[in-house]
């Protein structure tokens, strides 16, 4: 069943349709909001590329995308997904370490191996030390894949397009419009579905309605000032006509009115449309990273 036909659920209004309960739910979100005061960061005037800001945004894109199963280890946090993308099947350093570099990974690869799955270290430019880089490459690893955090302020809620409106969806009906706009069959999405049942802070699957048809999709997710843009995708037969950036300005709508002013996304490093396409869209880089893993014979 194609999920394109018959544009339904929840609608997310632009601009100032519905002003008022906007208005009135942003209210409530801040003034009921878990988080202190101190510990908010003022965006007005743009976040200050310090420790603190990045360490605020790499925690928030961590818990935006988690993995079904995790553990902690001597300040390290694994995760694992059945090998489901390597954000969430990859060794995150969060901390400093009390064992030996050496026995840590190690430990990492016996861990790994038990549940079948390549040991896969993320190391993000700020936080990653000379010493574990240098430890790696003893235990012979190698970087790949360099990946973009981006962002950038958010402040005005952007007009979508005359026909075109943003639909809140649920997770079975958000996977099953994935797989009709990818081509890939539902069975394929079961470890999506499983990570976007374990995400905690707020989240919205959108779908975008042009013209009473499903043309795009994707995902938002807030925490505290920061909104993380997700799994953004449009079908084949709808491209080149900026539904990507109309899909985009959907979920900053609804991330402004539950309190976001930053917002946030993570590309592959030789993508170098989308990179260009965020580019122009006024996002700037605000961290790399890198992943690594063990060389194998003729690398």
């Amino acid at each position: 069943m194609s999920q394109r036909r018959g544009c339904r659920h929840r609608i997310i209004r632009p601009g100032w349709v519905g002003a008022f309960s906007l208005l009135l739910y942003a209210f409530v979100r801040i003034i009921t909001s878990p988080f202190r005061e101190n510990d908010r960061i003022d965006f007005k005037k743009g976040p200050v590329m310090d420790e603190k800001f990045l360490m605020h945004l790499e925690d928030a894109a961590l818990n935006a995308w988690p993995a079904p199963r995790q553990m902690i280890f001597d300040g390290w946090l694994l995760r694992f997904a059945e090998g489901y993308t390597k954000r969430a099947n990859s060794v995150n350093v969060r901390f400093d370490s009390r064992l030996s570099l050496a026995d840590k990974i190690r430990a990492c690869e016996e861990v790994y191996q038990r549940v079948a799955l390549p040991v896969i270290f993320r190391l993000p430019d700020p936080f990653t030390s000379q010493a574990l880089l240098e430890a790696l490459d003893l235990a012979g690893y190698q970087t790949f894949d360099p990946t973009f955090v981006l962002g950038q302020r958010i402040g005005t809620h952007p007009a979508l397009p005359k026909g075109v409106r943003g639909v809140e969806m649920n997770v079975r009906d958000w996977i099953a419009l994935r797989a009709d706009l990818t081509g890939i069959s539902v069975e394929h999405w079961r470890v999506h579905r499983e990570i976007l049942d374990v995400i905690m802070p707020e989240r919205v699957l959108l779908g975008l309605c042009a013209e009473g048809e499903y043309v795009a999709c994707g995902m938002g997710v807030v925490e505290g000032d920061l909104l993380g843009y997700f799994s953004i995708y449009v079908g084949e037969d709808f491209r080149r006509r900026g539904y990507g950036q109309v899909t985009m300005a959907a979920l900053t709508n609804w991330g402004l009115v539950r309190g976001a002013s930053y917002g946030y996304l993570q590309v592959e490093g030789d993508n170098q449309p989308a990179l260009a396409m965020y580019q122009k869209m006024g996002f700037e880089t605000c961290y790399r990273y890198v992943y690594s893993k063990k060389k194998v014979n003729g690398e």
